[in-house]
């Protein structure tokens, strides 16, 4: 059985470091920071400046998984000035090529986001070791509870093709493929309805 719990507001480095883990061989993920330790770091200060301190986060009792979400309302787009530390640190670790690379991303998913409120899955993963032990499943289902509470849909960017269909087993379905930039691998925006 998996046990979670809510994520606490100070936990950026433990969600940072399983994401970054369970990412580790995302396609849009590696083109845009290159390695683990370029994820572990913008995933951990993006988890501790908007996702866990304006959205919520669960994670697997022995830090094998975790997901964040941000709930209807809130802006994912954080302005300039609380992101300079976020840029500088993709610098550092993944490179000067990879601001323009998240750039490019980020204005591709911008231009497809639906404008409808919703729930908005940012991250969910379960480090590659504890992958297909229901992690995923829990943590998705337990993320859903909030915005079926709230007879909410949800939305998300999925950045890998075989995940695609985990995430139509909980209801969501493919509204766009999208191609961001040369080079960059493709993403899929899913929406899921509201459970009335």
């Amino acid at each position: 059985m998996v046990n979670l719990r809510d994520l606490e507001v100070n936990e950026h480095h433990l969600i940072g470091d399983i994401i970054g883990d369970s990412f580790s061989d995302d396609p849009v993920n590696m083109w845009i920071f290159g390695s683990r330790e370029g994820m572990y770091r913008y995933y951990t200060k993006a988890a501790k400046k908007l996702y866990l301190s304006k959205g919520y986060g669960d994670v697997e009792d022995h830090g094998h998984g975790g997901s964040l979400w941000l709930p209807p309302y809130v802006d994912k787009n954080m302005p300039l000035w609380n992101s300079l530390d976020i840029a500088a640190s993709m610098i550092k670790f993944s490179g000067f090529g990879s601001i323009g690379r998240g750039m490019a991303v980020d204005a591709a998913l911008a231009e497809v986001k639906p404008k409808k409120p919703h729930y908005y899955l940012f991250a969910i993963g379960a480090r590659p070791a504890h992958q297909g032990e229901g992690i995923g499943g829990a943590l998705m289902k337990a993320g859903l509870e909030r915005a079926d509470a709230d007879h909410m849909p949800a939305y998300l960017e999925s950045s890998k093709e075989s995940n695609v269909t985990f995430y139509q087993r909980f209801g969501f379905e493919v509204m766009e493929v999208i191609l961001p930039a040369g080079g960059c691998p493709p993403l899929w925006a899913m929406w899921r309805n509201a459970k009335c």
